[in-house]
């Protein structure tokens, strides 16, 4: 049978127990998952490990759960991709987390382009959505989301190889090297003239996923997929 992962933030070792009394998390081990003292449980606390364990206790108050292997997780992305998209409607930004979260993205640094409808994000909504996908998938790090920033701040804080999505680009390769890649991707109604003048001026590649239009959050959920799961 397989067994619930869960994200914690308490730091978990082998061989100790760990005592949990977040609320939230006690109510959906309870009432959502219907889970009893005995069940086992995998847990991981960002430390790029994950663990089984089991209830030793668990009331609406806290749980305590035995710790007793560390399991080896070959999940760990590579390239690491930080993706750069504009800001668009919430919705749509949150699947944009949620489903490239699941595909292996390490980070998100959200946008605020000249043509973006909105302007600011519910970031702890983002970090929880992040987790949930983290635990579905297998992932043993979470997601980092960064606060939103204008283009040039973030291009220029960004230490890592980084190219734009453009539809006049080249085709964009599947194999795109290793180490910190980061992708730039436009909101509704595409980059602005300002800012293509700086793509060219600081450099920055332009790569097209082909002769479809997408939207925003198909563009980089494609782009994700064909860089982590061709590698």
């Amino acid at each position: 049978m397989k067994l619930h992962r869960f994200y914690i933030k308490e730091r978990i070792e082998k061989g100790k127990d760990v005592r949990v009394d977040n609320p939230v998390l006690l109510h959906q081990w309870i009432k959502v998952f219907r889970l009893s003292p005995s069940d086992e449980v995998i847990l991981f606390d960002n430390s790029g490990k994950e663990f089984s364990g089991y209830f030793k206790l668990l009331s609406k108050k806290e749980a305590v759960l035995g710790v007793n292997k560390e399991i080896k997780n070959k999940k760990i992305p590579s390239p690491e991709i930080h993706l750069f998209p504009a800001i668009i409607k919430k919705d749509n930004f949150e699947l944009i987390v949620q489903k490239c979260t699941e595909l292996g993205v390490v980070a998100f640094h959200p946008i605020v382009s000249e043509r973006s409808e909105k302007k600011d994000l519910n970031i702890e909504r983002l970090r929880k959505i992040a987790t949930e996908a983290s635990e579905q998938s297998g992932k043993v790090i979470l997601p980092e989301i960064f606060e939103p920033a204008d283009l040039e701040t973030a291009v220029k804080n960004f230490d890592g190889k980084i190219f734009v999505l453009d539809f006049n680009g080249q085709k964009l390769p599947t194999k795109i090297g290793k180490g910190k890649i980061g992708i730039l991707i436009g909101p509704e109604g595409g980059w602005s003239d300002n800012e293509r003048s700086f793509f060219k001026k600081t450099k920055i590649k332009s790569f097209s996923l082909g002769t479809q239009i997408l939207r925003a959050e198909t563009a980089s959920i494609v782009a994700s997929a064909l860089i982590l799961l061709n590698k």
